[in-house]
């Protein structure tokens, strides 16, 4: 039997860059547009007081969260975004292990003071990926360095450049490493084991050699008719879940698999909203091959729905990336949410019968604000439903301050700060936490 707690694990852990690809761009713009006037504040030091320059300090919590970088000094301040409530505070830095603070209280209009962290240095892992046989570099390779036993107490990640280089140089404490690669388009993933990592110190020439993929491509249509179907996901396994790969459909029907397929016989299965999946076996696969597998689905027609649109900006009229817009309403229990693009437009398009509806708009350190007796009729637009939010004001966010000290880095070329590859931790870091939390649940049910 599939132990499908272990294959979501698997799953999950493939799509972690993915996550983080989506984020990172948001959190760059976070870190660097914060005010002067912040008020969660601290220092992050070395050993003997030696400053640790350029780190990342995240306040998290259910009410909010803030972002700062540590001066020359070490020190840093946030203000935006901490309502009433408990936070975690974490600092990061190149060639550093995390390290966080939990429950630290906040209240608004005051200061929190005394929050300091210790930051202890991280080991290193270097090497190269190329193309198995070729010896072609493979650039924008993405790794993960995670602790053999599987405890996922540390883990480091990078991404090779135009020569296919990396250097994982975060959050690797002293132990046994496996590197892995992922998200290797064309190419099939692999992993080394048993690095020994010694804080403080560099491990070079991990270097890994990827055998090209094979590739299942085909068309998916409806059934019956034979219209291309959109948006479908389609995935490809094979026995015991040694491969895997997935893509969606175009416009057109067409989907292609082309990472992650190795020689082997594969299911191809196919699934698009509630519908039941539809599914073949017996796929064979060879390495550096194409197979075509083409699939038909039946599909219920989606509920009749009327659709709310608009925009989402801030009092500059400036877009919010990534801001929930829920609807709710009235008289029926009928409702629908979605997530602003990047220029901050959203649509609501299923779930909305004929009713009235409160909007919502919410974006982390902005005050959410609704509109109410939206008039919604099925199969009908409603159009600008716009929102501007204002950011949380200085009265009614809290203060955190403190130190943060560390050992002194004895690698001249990870005692600069990458921020890129800092917020790359932090972000995995908390969707690992996230995803540990699910999968317990999963298990005890």
């Amino acid at each position: 039997m599939v132990n499908r707690s272990s294959v979501y694990r698997s799953l999950a852990t493939m799509m972690i860059f993915a996550v983080v690809s989506g984020l990172l761009v948001n959190a760059s713009f976070l870190i660097f547009t914060k005010a002067s006037g912040q008020a969660f504040s601290g220092t992050v030091h070395g050993a003997g007081g030696v400053p640790v320059v350029g780190a990342i300090v995240i306040a998290s919590g259910d009410n909010g969260s803030g972002y700062a970088v540590t001066n020359s000094q070490g020190q840093y301040s946030i203000a935006d975004g901490l309502k009433n409530g408990s936070y975690t505070v974490t600092a990061m830095a190149n060639g550093y292990l995390y390290n966080e603070t939990d429950n630290v209280q906040v209240t608004a209009g005051h200061a929190t003071t005394g929050i300091n962290i210790y930051l202890h240095l991280s080991g290193v892992i270097s090497g190269r990926v190329t193309e198995n046989g070729t010896g072609i570099p493979l650039s924008n390779v993405m790794l993960m360095a995670s602790l053999s036993n599987g405890s996922g107490s540390f883990m480091g990640q990078a991404a090779t450049d135009a020569n296919g280089n990396y250097t994982i140089a975060m959050n690797l404490a002293t132990g046994t490493y496996n590197v892995s690669t992922f998200i290797t388009e064309g190419h099939i993933e692999k992993t080394v084991g048993g690095i020994n990592v010694i804080a403080g110190q560099e491990v070079k020439n991990i270097n890994l050699e990827l055998d090209r993929s094979g590739v299942i491509w085909g068309r998916i249509t409806v059934s019956p008719g034979g219209q291309a179907l959109a948006n479908a996901h389609v995935s490809a396994y094979s026995s015991g879940y040694t491969y895997m790969g997935s893509d969606e459909t175009n416009a057109t029907g067409y989907y292609r698999i082309s990472s992650g397929l190795g020689t082997s016989t594969y299911t191809v299965m196919v699934t698009y909203g509630a519908n039941p999946p539809n599914m073949t076996s017996g796929v064979s696969v060879t390495a550096g091959a194409e197979t075509r597998v083409d699939l038909s689905m039946s599909v219920s027609p989606p509920a009749p729905s009327g659709i709310i649109m608009g925009k989402v900006t801030d009092m500059s009229s400036q877009p919010i990336k990534r801001a929930h817009v829920s609807a709710d309403g009235d008289t029926t229990p009928s409702s629908g949410s979605a997530t602003a693009d990047d220029q901050g437009n959203y649509v609501i398009s299923s779930g909305l019968e004929n009713d009235a509806y409160t909007v919502t708009a919410s974006a982390t350190g902005y005050t959410s604000v609704n509109t109410t007796g939206v008039s919604v009729t099925v199969n009908q637009i409603t159009s600008n439903i716009n929102f501007q939010l204002p950011k949380i004001p200085p009265a009614q966010s809290g203060t955190i301050s403190g130190t943060v000290q560390g050992d002194e880095n004895p690698i001249p070329e990870f005692a600069s700060p990458i921020v890129i590859l800092i917020i790359l931790t932090v972000t995995v870091v908390l969707f690992a936490r996230r995803l540990k939390v699910k999968t317990n649940r999963t298990e005890m049910l």
